[in-house]
């Protein structure tokens, strides 16, 4: 699955339930939503790379997809449908779950967060450095000791 797919789908969730989403949020919420993705299922939810950068954790593509928005709420585009039929419906239930834990905090909130996290910290050098799948997976599963699923 593409990052950018996960983005909509969470961009129809904020339109749904009246919340907002940042390109500053949203690369958070892609980042954690990984994160737990690799603790409860052993893989990755995404294909595309995720880069340490000075605000945190970015998905590249779709941070150049939004970066229009600037500091205003990414607006849902009327093509998302396409993108969230691609999510099975295993996928859709955790993304799910997830959204409603997280969606919560606020943009400045994660970043605090994830800048407190080794998988950015180790990283972060320069905006080419990627965040590991592994040292993520490696970070949240001994974070938490098992699966938040389980």
């Amino acid at each position: 699955m593409k990052a950018i797919n996960v983005a909509k789908y969470f961009l129809y969730k904020a339109n749904q339930d009246g919340d907002l989403i940042t390109n500053l949020k949203m690369q958070k919420l892609l980042y954690y939503a990984q994160a737990w993705y690799l603790v409860n299922f052993d893989k990755p939810l995404f294909e595309d790379q995720i880069f340490a950068w000075d605000f945190g954790p970015v998905v590249k593509n779709v941070y150049d997809k939004y970066k229009k928005y600037r500091y205003t709420p990414i607006i849902l585009e009327e093509n998302f449908e396409r993108n969230i039929k691609k999510i099975d419906k295993e996928d859709k239930k955790y993304l799910d779950e997830f959204y409603d834990q997280f969606i919560n905090y606020s943009a400045h909130d994660l970043v605090d967060l994830s800048h407190r996290e080794a998988p950015w910290k180790k990283s972060y050098k320069t905006r080419t450095q990627i965040i590991g799948i592994d040292l993520m997976k490696d970070f949240y599963t001994k974070l938490y000791g098992q699966s938040i699923k389980k």
